[in-house]
């Protein structure tokens, strides 16, 4: 499947700026070198898309990836950074909201890039047993023995060893769409 049929098809299950980066980190003008166009366009882009993944994206990249796509199109020796530029332009008009949604940190619609994922204590099924606070190496869990924990999102940095920890199945990992969780330490009810 083209690069162009992917950003066409996108499941709901999928990111397209994610879908964009593989593709772009991939691709294989990155190595030729023939073009300036080409390998230059090409390592821009996946600077910036990455960027937009690790929620470092800034307004102005939007406006970036449209004028290196144009020049790529004219201006790549071949048709394959010429395709390449076509569906990132396409990929920005039919997702927008998208990108503008990752660059202004308010997530990734699919659940797919891991720094717009967030980690959970669900209430009901934490029994307070004090493992994914030992496990914390940032001490971005709250809480103490029988007590549900909250985990602090500005101190998180997102290494799921929490979930590996929690016996109970207590700790989730969200998306776009984040769990109803207390904000400061609760008695357990279980």
């Amino acid at each position: 499947m083209s690069i162009v049929e992917k950003v066409q098809n996108l499941k709901e299950t999928e990111c397209i700026v994610d879908v964009l980066l593989k593709e772009v980190s991939s691709h294989e003008c990155k190595e030729c070198g023939k073009c300036v166009f080409g390998y230059e366009g090409v390592t821009q882009l996946e600077m910036i898309l990455k960027d937009i993944t690790e929620k470092k994206g800034k307004p102005s990249d939007i406006e970036l990836m449209t004028d290196l796509c144009e020049l790529m199109k004219t201006q790549s020796m071949c048709e394959k950074d010429e395709d390449l530029a076509y569906a990132v332009l396409l990929a920005l008009r039919l997702y927008k909201s998208d990108f503008e949604d990752h660059i202004g940190k308010r997530g990734c619609r699919a659940g797919v890039c891991s720094k717009f994922m967030t980690y959970h204590v669900i209430a009901s099924k934490c029994v307070g047993c004090m493992e994914c606070i030992d496990t914390c190496d940032e001490d971005a869990i709250l809480g103490k023995k029988k007590f549900v924990h909250v985990i602090v999102q500005d101190e998180c940095t997102q290494c799921g060893a929490c979930i590996d920890a929690c016996d109970e199945d207590a700790i989730i990992r969200a998306g776009a769409t984040k769990p109803k969780c207390p904000t400061k330490p609760i008695p357990c009810k279980r």
